[in-house]
């Protein structure tokens, strides 16, 4: 099941948001729907780049004829998009903070830091996970699921 369909066309992910920056959610889009929607609009060469290497990989495992940048208009294999903030409230005002990550298959993960106040996205890296420690996720250098 591509569980990308199903969030993108999830309608509390549609709406538009008249400005994204307020606070005032009165015909905004859900605060976790603005932070995905912000990684779609600022990092699709880094989402591209990731679906070439997991669609190069699934067709030499499955010796299949399609070229690696059309495969996604035929696979079936799932991708899952996960967005948490890092941390729940308390000292610190994390109502803007998001991580969002993107999983194809069942390897390889792109995880971004993203505030929806200042409308800023940044990838995070083995070298540059600036978040605060989430006993929920993994410690591997990087935010993943």
């Amino acid at each position: 099941m591509l569980g990308l369909v199903f969030v993108g066309l999830s309608p509390a992910c549609t709406r538009r948001s008249s400005n994204s920056s307020s606070t005032d959610v009165s015909g905004s889009l859900p605060p976790h729907c603005e932070a995905l929607s912000l990684v779609w609009k600022t990092q699709e060469e880094e989402i591209k780049r990731l679906e070439l290497k997991h669609t190069s990989a699934e067709q030499r495992k499955q010796k299949e004829y399609v070229e690696a940048d059309g495969r996604w208009w035929f696979d079936t294999d799932e991708r899952r998009w996960s967005v948490t903030r890092p941390f729940g409230p308390g000292g610190v005002d994390s109502t803007h903070w998001f991580t969002v990550t993107y999983l194809p298959g069942a390897t390889e993960t792109l995880s971004w830091e993203v505030d929806t106040r200042k409308l800023e996205v940044s990838l995070i890296t083995n070298d540059s996970a600036s978040l605060p420690y989430n006993p929920r996720l993994p410690q591997t250098g990087k935010y993943q699921l």
